[in-house]
This record gives structure tokens, sequence and C-alpha cells, in this order.
């Protein structure tokens, strides 16, 4: 459990995504902790761990010697690990690893080219924006073609499948509409803009069946606009993830600024004399001893 003073510092603090508890909270169902200045999140036998530090630079011995404590306090059997640098990590095997980068647009620096530019004007000749706080059916709709036409894993399906959850849930998410002459959404945005000084640019759906050109582009400058509003100084762009969502982060100045790392570890305990002796009376046939 967090308290009062512990989400302040938070947000105070958070430059990522996963430092905003209603987020992570909402796509796992996991219970936000503070440990020194690291988040983590415990569900079941599962423990996050956010290897970003809140306030202060990272550092890899410093992030490992946090997640011993956690360890420690929650003991699990599996962990999630993101962080600058994910491994290798002492009794634990890493299942599964991803590496990435985040993109960020540091907001004193904006400078969108004329090339973006007519393309806002383009697509706002023909489209209306809007925000809320709403995620309807239509919007569920083009989440549903967007994972008609894409391919994409278990994980990043299931994350979707609880964006629903997570705007309702978040006082601070944003949704971003884009809508044509007819009033028909044609594209939508979620922002959170929870943290201090950053906003973060959380998903962008763009219809394919009624597409009109710049309408992302005319999306994201509305958060921007919305960021200048609220006195944010940066707005991070999310993850590269392919190169079609990387050119569309860069074409904006957006930059690398943090690299990422996920390891999924399951935890190898060392056997307690009791296991040992549980296991060794488990293979004596008794039937066999007693005849």
């Amino acid at each position: 459990m967090l308290t009062a003073k512990e989400i302040n510092y938070i947000k105070a603090n958070a430059y990522i995504p996963e430092h905003m508890p209603a987020y992570v909270r909402a796509v796992s169902g996991a219970e936000p902790y503070l440990i020194k200045t690291f988040l983590c999140y415990k569900k079941g036998s599962t423990l996050i761990f956010i290897g970003y530090p809140l306030g202060e630079p990272f550092e890899e011995k410093k992030t490992k010697n946090i997640l011993d404590i956690a360890i420690k306090d929650f003991k699990p059997d599996e962990i999630a690990l993101i962080a600058p640098s994910a491994g290798p990590y002492k009794d634990a095997v890493c299942q599964k690893k991803t590496t990435d980068i985040y993109y960020g647009l540091n907001m004193s620096r904006l400078n969108i080219s004329h090339k973006v530019k007519n393309m806002i004007n383009r697509a706002s000749r023909e489209i209306g924006v809007e925000t809320g706080q709403e995620c309807s059916d239509e919007h569920l709709s083009l989440i549903a073609e967007f994972l008609e036409s894409h391919e994409i894993g278990e994980e990043t399906q299931y994350i979707f499948d609880k964006i629903p959850v997570y705007i309702s849930s978040s006082e601070t998410a944003l949704v971003i509409n884009a809508r044509d002459r007819q009033g028909k959404l044609t594209a939508f945005d979620v922002a959170e803009l929870d943290s201090r000084d950053n906003a973060f640019y959380m998903f962008n759906f763009a219809s394919r069946k009624f597409y009109v050109p710049g309408t992302s582009d005319l999306l994201l400058n509305e958060l921007i606009h919305l960021a200048q509003e609220r006195g944010k100084r940066f707005i991070n762009l999310g993850l590269g993830i392919d190169e079609g969502v990387t050119f569309f982060k860069r074409k904006w100045g957006g930059r690398p600024f943090l690299a990422y790392e996920f390891c999924q570890y399951k935890i190898r305990r060392t056997p307690t004399i009791g296991t040992l002796l549980k296991s060794y009376l488990n293979k004596i046939d008794f039937k066999k001893i007693l005849v």
C-alpha cells in the first residue's frame, strides 16, 4: 500500500509510464509498493519490479540491492523486472528477455518540421479533435480493428484488453479523440498526465478503414498543447516497438533517452532440510518395508 506522502513523491519524480500506479494496477491487478526510491507491484507469487529509481540516477548495484530487499519481503516465485539493465540476477533464471528504448520530446527544444505541420493542417480540414475520459464501444472497435491487422504478443494483447479498465479507474488518464465530419471516431490517443513534469503518450489507435492522412499527427499535436498548458517539461513517447512506430516518433523530434530491458525471472530456491527430507520420504515404498 502507498501512503499519501509516497504518492506525492511518485508524482513529483515519475518519468516512465510504469511509474504510474493507476496504470500498472489496472493492467496487472497488482498492488503498488515503494521501497526506498523504487516502485514495485505484487500480485500473488509474482513481483513486478520497476528498476528505474525515482529522484536519482540508475545504479545497477543499488538496483539489485533493493531488489534483494523486495524478494526477501515478498518472497515471490516469479519476477518481472524492467530496468535500463535487467540481468543477470543471482538465484534466478531469466526465462524471457526483450530490449527496447524509450523515446521522448523535450518541450523546451520542440521544433515541429514544416512537413509535419502540413500533415496536421491536412488532417484538420477533415477531422475534429475532442478530449474526454471514456472508453466507449467505438474505442473498443478501433482496438479490435488494430488487433485484427497486427501480429502482437500475448502480453501486449493483454494490456490492450485492460485499456478500458485503466481509463475508467484513472482520474488523470485522458482520451484524445479524432472524429470525421459525420462524427465517426477514426482514431484516438490515450495520455497520462499525473506526473508533475512529464506527460505520457500511452496508446494510439487509428482506423485503416476510415484513414485520414495526418490524423495521428493531429492527435499528438493536441497532446503537446495539453502538456504545455499543464506546464509539463517532457513527453515520454514510449518505446520504439518497431520501425514504423520509431519513424513516427523521430519525425516529431523524439529522441532515444532511456534504455529498456525486460526480463521474466524464475526464482531458484535452495532446498531446505525439511524439503529434502520430504522429497526423500516420498520416494520410499513403505509397503515393501512393512512386508
